[in-house]
């Protein structure tokens, strides 16, 4: 099993359009919303050679929701391949600024611990 940590760097990659400062704290959603997660696969291969530890990945995702790159920024790169392959798999709700889907950047760490993942029954 793996702990997910979501961060969001809500950097919208467009120009807000003219507004009234007290109408863009309603426009602006703090977290974009993930519709459908896959769950990085911890593989045995690296459970089996004690490869553990937290892997950071940057996600740029596009205004209908879904992730157009990743980049791990930290972890070991056997399990940052996973991760990525999961994130490319990911779905979110559009993000809206000023009632404008936008593209956002988000940050996203997952933690791999072997003592986490359950035995077999």
């Amino acid at each position: 099993m793996t702990v997910l940590c979501v961060s969001v760097a809500s950097v919208a990659l467009a120009e807000p359009g003219p507004s009234h400062a007290s109408h863009r704290q309603r426009d602006i959603s703090p977290t974009p919303k993930l519709q459908k997660m896959v769950e990085p696969i911890y593989a045995e291969a690296a459970i089996k050679n004690g490869i553990r530890g937290t892997v950071v990945v940057e996600v740029l995702i596009d205004k209908q929701g879904v992730p157009q790159a990743v980049h791990a920024l930290r972890g070991d790169p056997t399990l940052a391949n996973t991760v990525s392959q999961a994130v490319q798999q990911w779905r979110w709700q559009p993000y809206r600024l000023n009632r404008q889907p936008v593209a956002v950047e988000m940050t996203i760490a997952v933690n791999f611990e072997p003592e986490m993942v359950e035995a077999p029954v």
